[in-house]
């Protein structure tokens, strides 16, 4: 079963900035779909209208089956969750006990469920010795495992999450992927990045988005198109494909291999080396096809 069925969204905003035009997309139940795209792309305003916090002002929204419209939209967003980049606008109550409690309070259950619920979410999360903290004086990354911990607390079917490493620092960094992993296969997993190495390591699915619309879907990470829509993407050396009927370039290079050899020839790129890769001109395609999946440039040589 589809967890999202999005087709044909559009969005305006009052300004006349466009910032959907048109997307179309399907997210599994227990997938972990990351949306890729630069700033400006849509990614937000995608996430907002997923998470029902935005209504689509043309086309139609499936959410666990249920098309959502004005009159459910308040009922279908109690399934989907939403992280915001920013946590500053989400962490709001005077503690982090009850900015977890906040949601669990507002539907109204018994204050003895409610504590042994948070006391549940601050030890999978790490807070219990900051249970009494005021938010404002916690770091980014702490601040950040406040308001996943206030939403994991409600129990949606989807968890979405716009930028979730944004400004974090190395050590919040691996938290929040450990919290991620933890959700894996657990919940449908919905995130936005720009970066491109977190997106690999958590994503089962990858969707681009450029100008308010889906270019590209994919179940690998491709770098060098990454690249191109201007994603934050450390590419390192270089694989230049050299068909057989071709010369090789005027250029030097730090190691020469047949397609064989293409395994090594990564390794070596990896390592910031330009790479000679001598190949069958009906071998290009798929050799680029795996090159794509490592941060190195790739190119083909024509002569």
């Amino acid at each position: 079963m589809n967890a999202i069925e999005a087709e044909n969204l559009h969005y305006t905003y009052s300004d006349g900035t466009k910032a959907l035009k048109g997307v179309t997309l399907n997210v599994k139940e227990g997938e972990t779909v990351v949306i890729l795209g630069a700033n400006g792309s849509g990614k937000t305003t995608l996430l907002l209208i997923l998470s029902c916090l935005l209504l689509p002002q043309k086309g139609m929204l499936k959410i666990m089956g249920e098309i959502v419209n004005k009159k459910n939209a308040d009922e279908v967003r109690r399934r989907v969750g939403i992280v915001f980049q920013n946590p500053d606008d989400q962490v709001i109550a005077p503690t982090v006990y009850d900015d977890i409690a906040f949601g669990l309070r507002n539907l109204g259950f018994d204050e003895d469920v409610i504590r042994k619920k948070v006391d549940e979410m601050l030890k999978r999360f790490d807070l219990e010795d900051l249970k009494d903290k005021n938010p404002d004086y916690l770091s980014g990354g702490q601040k950040k495992r406040v308001a996943i911990a206030g939403i994991t607390i409600m129990d949606p079917d989807i968890m979405i999450m716009d930028e979730p490493t944004a400004g974090l620092d190395g050590k919040s960094f691996r938290a929040v992927l450990n919290i991620i992993e933890q959700f894996r296969g657990e919940k449908t997993l919905i995130l936005s990045t720009h970066d491109i190495d977190f997106a690999e390591a958590v994503g089962d699915r990858f969707i681009y988005l450029n100008d308010g619309r889906v270019i590209r879907e994919s179940d690998e990470v491709d770098y060098q198109f990454a690249e191109k829509l201007g994603l934050r993407c450390f590419l390192k050396g270089k694989v230049l494909i050299i068909p057989k009927d071709v010369e090789s370039p005027e250029i030097k290079a730090d190691a020469v291999f047949n397609e064989y050899g293409l395994e090594r020839a990564i390794l070596k790129a990896l390592e910031g080396k330009t790479v000679f890769l001598m190949c069958e001109n009906g071998r290009i395609d798929y050799i680029k096809r795996f090159v794509a999946r490592f941060p190195v440039y790739c190119d083909v040589m024509r002569g």
